[in-house]
């Protein structure tokens, strides 16, 4: 019985071994850049809640706001060193990893919000855009529309020509400074924390961002006037670590993905909505909001429509990506 019993002890072991390595928890940071009830928080709370739910004990999922794991540059490299597992980011600050990021804030394709997130979601677009960084650390796992990008600035834009002069913060890419470059301006990337200092210090004269930058941040007291320029939308991508996505168990990674398409989906309609409350609360708070006339609205459309193109043509992959999205944004316009 001697044998038996080392036997019995074996598969024991083994067994206890086996159970310890699937009950293992892993832990997700989630960084992003804005407050907490913002678009970026409240999907990544579905995350949370998502994978509590669908893998028990098995994700301890932290939420971090208002970039309390440091700037957005710092947050990529903390994904690709592994050291953050997930950031929600506008793709635009993403282009020093891989320029292709940057067509997502090519003006003129997005109809609007939903037409926004239809087109992010095409399989084709997917299959072009979402694998783009993933020989450099960073894993794309969901994609969602969240605002029209406006114009926060300290004296207001009713008409193009008020555009001449003007410093405008921007995302960085490309695309971003050759818009501004179009309408007469100046844009200046600069870090979302240092931009209200530098409106109050007359650094620069505005922010092209979104309300859902705009109301939580206060800038009704800084810089009151949003022109609805109706140009882009600004859509965020949710990314984690392939460093750490890659030591998930199998079974993990699905539940991940299904969660973060599950959450994806969801928040759509919450953003619309979002939107819609947060252009009344502007004005009810202080803040202008300001249109463009109809034949200066097309003048704009006509200025920035060869952006892209101008801007891609010496980036064969980032033009054959952009060249998939606008397709794909044909494809998915009016469904």
């Amino acid at each position: 019985m001697p044998g038996l019993r080392t036997g019995l002890v074996a598969v024991s072991v083994a067994f206890a071994l086996a159970t310890g390595a699937s009950a293992k928890t892993y832990t997700m940071k989630i960084g992003h850049q804005l407050p907490p009830k913002t678009g970026l928080h409240v999907w990544s709370e579905m995350v949370k809640a998502g994978l509590e739910q669908k893998a028990p004990g098995r994700f301890d999922v932290r939420i971090f706001p208002t970039s309390q794991l440091g700037t957005v540059p710092r947050m990529i490299e903390g994904v690709q060193l592994g050291t953050i597992e997930a950031i929600a980011v506008p793709p635009a600050f993403m282009t020093g990893v891989d320029q292709r990021y940057g067509v997502v804030t090519a003006p003129g394709i997005f109809d609007d919000i939903a037409h926004g997130q239809r087109t992010v979601h095409d399989p084709e677009f997917k299959k072009a855009f979402w694998p783009v960084g993933e020989a450099k650390g960073i894993k794309l796992i969901g994609m969602s529309c969240d605002g029209y990008t406006d114009y926060a600035t300290t004296e207001p834009i009713r008409k193009l020509a008020d555009f001449r002069g003007r410093k405008i913060r921007v995302f960085g890419s490309r695309l971003e400074i050759e818009t501004m470059r179009r309408v007469g301006a100046t844009g200046v990337p600069m870090p979302l924390a240092e931009v209200i200092p530098a409106i109050q210090q007359r650094t620069i004269d505005g922010n092209k961002a979104a309300m859902p930058v705009f109301v939580p941040f206060g800038y009704q007291n800084v810089a009151k006037y949003v022109l609805r320029a109706g140009q882009s939308i600004i859509c965020i991508n949710k990314v984690v670590s392939k460093v750490w996505y890659d030591r998930l168990p199998r079974d993990l990674q699905k539940v991940l993905q299904e969660v973060a398409a599950k959450a994806d989906a969801e928040i759509l309609p919450w953003s619309i909505a979002f939107n819609d409350r947060l252009y009344k609360i502007w004005t009810k708070t202080g803040g202008v909001l300001t249109e463009l006339a109809p034949d200066e609205q097309a003048e704009l459309r006509r200025r920035l429509s060869t952006v892209a193109e101008a801007v891609l043509k010496d980036q064969p992959k980032a033009l054959a990506v952009y060249n998939v999205m606008k397709a794909a944004a044909e494809r998915t316009r009016g469904k």
